[in-house]
């Protein structure tokens, strides 16, 4: 007769699908979490990040564990971040000089919630990961002014590669986090991206 799903592993796993059903919720994940004064990390961006201390627990933390990503996310001097970027490690290795340094690939922004426990000496954080914004008729077309823009500027410096890459993008969200490379933003307005 009537069974509680509270005991029941299996019903607790189709309820746990269900509710979750076409994404409307997102399922917490725990991962570790890299704090970085520079450079910010939006996704799809693939950039070196300096080893120090706190870097390489991190970045060994997120080897260690089963999903192979950490949190990147912008170190704050007046508050803690609400958000940051889901990175996968792509390489690891020394730099001239000798120093170490890790290849991190953005992928996903997600939102920070508490402090949790994990392997190792690194602070793990529950994340949520951000559903992507609607597409709205003016989003498209102020994309499609951006990357106007963009490759008007690409082409008078005669460079044909990005030129080539920014006319691959056809997603305003990849094409906007495009402009975390730019090096006439300042630090808070990355962010804001």
């Amino acid at each position: 007769a009537g069974q509680g799903r509270g005991n029941n592993p299996a019903a607790t796993e189709v309820e746990r699908i269900r509710l979750n059903f076409g994404g409307l919720m997102a399922e917490a994940t725990s991962v570790p979490v890299l704090f970085v004064r520079d450079p910010i990390v939006l996704p799809g961006m693939v950039v070196p990040i300096a080893l120090d201390d706190a870097a390489r627990v991190a970045v060994d933390a997120a080897q260690a564990s089963e999903s192979g990503t950490l949190l990147i996310a912008p170190r704050l001097d007046d508050r803690y971040p609400t958000h940051g970027v889901l990175a996968s490690i792509v390489q690891v290795g020394r730099i001239p000089g000798g120093g170490a340094a890790a290849v991190v690939r953005g992928e996903r922004r997600a939102h920070i919630g508490s402090g949790t426990t994990g392997p190792g000496a690194a602070l793990w954080v529950e994340v949520d990961e951000l559903p992507e914004a609607e597409l709205t008729d003016e989003t498209k077309s102020l994309a499609a002014e951006y990357k106007k823009l963009v490759l008007a500027l690409l082409q008078r410096r005669e460079a044909w590669q990005l030129v080539d890459a920014v006319n691959q993008l056809s997603d305003p969200s990849a094409l906007a986090d495009t402009a975390g490379y730019a090096s006439y933003l300042t630090d808070v307005q990355k962010r804001d991206l």
